[in-house]
Order: structure tokens, then C-alpha cells, then sequence
């Protein structure tokens, strides 16, 4: 499990605090991220998702880190699968469903 920046709000989403701050997982989620400004340089999330938008933002978020500082920290089988069960991400995996290595070839190929 990684370590959770403590500027995130408690809940399963969150960031370790090596992003970038390229600004594209705040692009997918703005209404989730904390926004990028000259008084903020840190990606974290103001809030957590509620809604399946909502979940579906955080997930693109998720997968367009190229340094892999967003994870889901959650057990919910649904978002596990929609993030390919993938260990780069989420902190818990489903048994037998590890299809992470096409998910990482998808994302190389960018």
C-alpha cells in the first residue's frame, strides 16, 4: 500500500503526493482534484467521488498519471476491474483477473 498525501479527503481515492502537477488528472476531475494555481502546485482530492461520473473521472485521472501518483485504495471489485486489477493503482486486487500488463502497454503507447 502506498503512502496517502495528507492533503487528500479521507476516502478511497487518493494521491501519494509525487505528481507532477502536469494538470491532466486535474482535467478529467476537476471537480475532484484540487485545482493547480500559483498558490497550489500539489495534486490531491479535495473530495471524493459519489456518484458513477463522478468514479469514472477519478478512474481516467488514475490512468492518465504518467508517474502513477493517483491509486484507489478501495475493495470494490467494480472499480478494481474498471482499473484493470491493475497493482500500479489500486491497492487491492481481485484474484486471478491481473490484466495490468495490457493496461501498462496501452499506457507506454501513448
Amino acid at each position: 500500500m502506498s503512502q496517502r498525501f495528507k492533503k487528500n479527503a479521507p476516502g478511497s481515492f487518493y494521491t501519494t503526493g509525487e505528481c507532477l502537477s502536469c494538470g491532466a488528472p486535474e482535467s478529467l476531475a476537476p471537480e475532484l482534484l484540487a485545482e493547480l494555481n500559483d498558490d497550489n502546485s500539489d495534486t490531491y482530492f479535495l473530495r471524493q467521488p459519489t456518484t458513477p461520473e463522478e468514479i469514472e473521472h477519478a478512474c481516467q485521472a488514475i490512468e492518465v498519471c504518467c508517474v502513477d501518483a493517483l491509486r484507489y485504495g478501495g475493495d470494490d471489485p467494480r472499480i478494481i476491474e474498471r482499473l484493470g486489477n491493475n497493482p500500479v493503482c489500486c491497492d487491492h486486487l481481485q484474484p486471478k483477473k491481473v490484466n495490468w500488463l495490457h493496461r501498462l502497454k496501452s499506457k507506454l503507447q501513448c
